[in-house]
């Protein structure tokens, strides 16, 4: 077996691995719940909370910028529902954002647990 083969083979053996990862982590609605478990978690219900109201406002204006006649005030129902667009964007960043933190301090979790079990192999 030359070195191509070998290093072929330790490529699919960790595309496995991955794969099971990638299957034990779950999707995208276990990974917002887990948002809901953390110490963030009063943040993470406001947020949520905000992200409704500002989705309910953006349908209402953009709602009320339809509806308009005269051409004196599209340009403040279309202001509002341009900024509540961003921070509709800005919201959702956030939320994301606190998912990628969990997820990674349970990979930091998992690699400590694997140095700790490796170094009591090597103590013996």
């Amino acid at each position: 077996m030359n070195i191509d083969e070998k290093i072929k083979l330790e490529l699919e053996s960790e595309a496995l691995d991955i794969d099971q990862i990638m299957k034990d982590e779950g999707g995208l609605l276990d990974r917002i719940a887990v948002t809901f478990q953390g110490g963030m978690r009063r943040w993470v219900i406001i947020i949520n909370i905000a992200a409704l109201v500002v989705g309910l406002l953006i349908a209402w204006t953009g709602y009320r910028f339809y509806l308009l006649i005269d051409l004196e005030t599209p340009l403040f129902w279309g202001v509002c529902f341009v900024v509540l667009l961003v921070m509709q964007g800005f919201i959702k960043n956030w939320i994301f954002m606190e998912m990628n933190r969990n997820s990674i301090m349970r990979e930091i979790k998992r690699v400590e647990i694997s140095i700790a079990r490796l170094s009591a192999k090597i103590e013996r």
